[in-house]
Formats: C-alpha cells, sequence, structure tokens
C-alpha cells in the first residue's frame, strides 16, 4: 500500500513486486541525493524530501503542472525484508531502492 502524504507535490511511484524483492521507483527529476531521506522501521518504507523551485526574476507563469516542495511517500511493505541488503540508487531522475525479501527462519526441532 503506498501513502503519498501531499505536502506539495506527490511524485509518481510504482512499487514491484517480484519473486526474491521488492522494488520502488519513485520520479524525482532534477534533485540530488543530498535532498533525498530514505528511512525503513519494520514494514514501514518512508520516502521524503524537498525539491526547490528555480528562481526567476519577475516570473509570469504561463502554465505550472511541474511539483515542488516537500513531499513524503510511504509504502507499508507487504512482508519484512533483509535490512542488510537494501540498497538505494539515484539516476535519470528516477531513485530506486531495492528491498530483498527476509527468508524465513528455520527452527530446529531438538529430539528428547
Amino acid at each position: 500500500m503506498i501513502r503519498n502524504t501531499n505536502r506539495t507535490f506527490s511524485p509518481p511511484t510504482d512499487v514491484i513486486e517480484l519473486p526474491d524483492k521488492l522494488l520502488v521507483l519513485v520520479e524525482l527529476a532534477g534533485m540530488h541525493t543530498s535532498d533525498l531521506s530514505i528511512t525503513l522501521t519494520e514494514r514501514h518504507l518512508v520516502i521524503s524530501g524537498v525539491r526547490a523551485r528555480p528562481q526567476h526574476d519577475n516570473p509570469a507563469y504561463h502554465q505550472v503542472e511541474i511539483g515542488f516542495g516537500a513531499f513524503r511517500v510511504e509504502i507499508l511493505l507487504p512482508w519484512l525484508v533483509e535490512r542488510d541488503h537494501i540498497s538505494a540508487s539515484y539516476e535519470g531522475g528516477f531513485i530506486q531502492v531495492e528491498l530483498p525479501r527476509r527468508a524465513p527462519k528455520q527452527i530446529p526441532v531438538i529430539e528428547k
């Protein structure tokens, strides 16, 4: 489940489940990695940040569609992940977070 808690804009977000991992793609063109924050608590992933509006002297806007300002995307993950193997990359205006599925814990049975 994705929840965009909209401050100023809600970036388009895809969540793709593969057999061994979950991919989260967020379209965030024009940002720097220092403008982004990614946190994970149990099964709750939060991607947030601020995209600054370019400054112009005396602008007269004729069309405004690009969102700027603070954003926050919250995703409830369908299962627990291997926290030590999570990765995030930013390329071509997209941030991609890879969340590997945590293997079930095997519990040995001791014969008495």
